[in-house]
């Protein structure tokens, strides 16, 4: 006999992917102004781009009008918390100022080109809820570019490549220490340009393709 396997209500995963587009678009550079609003929470979190890095211009160009193609999705929990809110640190905000950080070290992004928003869930939906809003948007730092949300190498690791992330935006610390990946943007560009078309044709973003 096959083995029995759960599968969570095709209905959850749209209700949740309808909860998102109902949430807030911040700035990040905001973020400090709405930080008690958001402390205490674990969740999802979304990022999206609306700079002048000529790899994202499919990407900033459907965030024109509104945040509707994100770049970036990760999650913020913290073990042992049965709900959405509580007297934890980190959370969600201790992530996205992680993230804002990054972007601050390194030579070609700007904070004041990115917005957010979050999806605030109790602990134990997190991970579910991460893996479907990045099956849903498959952003390109989540798919063709990886290595945004990594942290310092442990010990015994820091021969390895910098990821394509480090690579193409310069400037993390512990990242320079690193052996140059031999990843280049005009290698990337064709692949992120079509990702970008694709998604956005799917999700009925602004798609800078219908300019050509």
């Amino acid at each position: 006999m096959p083995l029995e396997v759960f599968q969570a209500p095709a209905t959850l995963r749209e209700q949740l992917i309808e909860f998102q587009a109902r949430q807030h678009c911040h700035p990040l550079t905001e973020l400090e102004q709405i930080k008690e609003q958001l402390a205490g929470y674990v969740g999802v979190y979304l990022l999206y781009y609306r700079g002048q890095f000529p790899l994202y211009s499919g990407i900033t160009y459907a965030n024109q009008n509104s945040c509707c193609l994100p770049i970036y999705i990760g999650k913020a929990e913290n073990p042992g918390k049965r709900t959405g809110k509580g007297t934890v640190a980190g959370g969600l905000v201790g992530r996205l100022r992680e993230h804002r950080n990054s972007i601050r070290q390194v030579n070609n992004l700007d904070v004041a080109d990115f917005h957010f928003t979050v999806v605030a869930m109790a602990v134990d939906l997190v991970a579910w809820g991460e893996a479907v809003l990045i099956r849903h948007f498959q952003p390109v730092w989540c798919s063709i570019i990886s290595g945004f949300g990594i942290h310092a190498p442990g010990k015994g690791r820091g021969l390895q490549m910098r990821s394509l992330w480090d690579e193409i935006h310069l400037g993390r610390l512990f990242a320079e220490q690193l052996p140059p990946n031999p990843i280049t943007i005009a290698s990337l560009q064709p692949k992120v340009a079509q990702h970008c078309q694709n998604i956005c044709a799917r999700l009925g973003c602004p798609s800078e393709a219908l300019l050509s």
